[in-house]
């Protein structure tokens, strides 16, 4: 159960870094003063290493979910 939560979990943290890093982009497209160029730049870099690491922590919960649903597969014990 934990796992699966943290594995929604994650998954709702990609979709808001990817909403952030959006938003960023669209921001770089409209006229900025220069003192709101940089906050942009690194709110946009910020939200892409965000997403990138939620992927990886995804995948990894995803592949130890997928494991410990084979391991209770397999000690099922057979009866005689």
């Amino acid at each position: 159960m934990k796992t699966k939560r943290s594995l929604i979990v994650s998954g709702l943290v990609c979709v808001l870094a990817l909403v952030s890093a959006a938003y960023c982009f669209w921001l770089m497209t409209v006229p900025l003063s220069y003192d709101l160029v940089v906050p942009v730049l690194i709110g946009f870099v910020l939200s892409l290493l965000l997403f990138v690491i939620a992927l990886i922590t995804s995948i990894i919960i995803a592949i130890r979910l997928r494991r410990s649903d084979a391991v209770r597969s397999a000690q099922v014990t057979p009866s005689v």
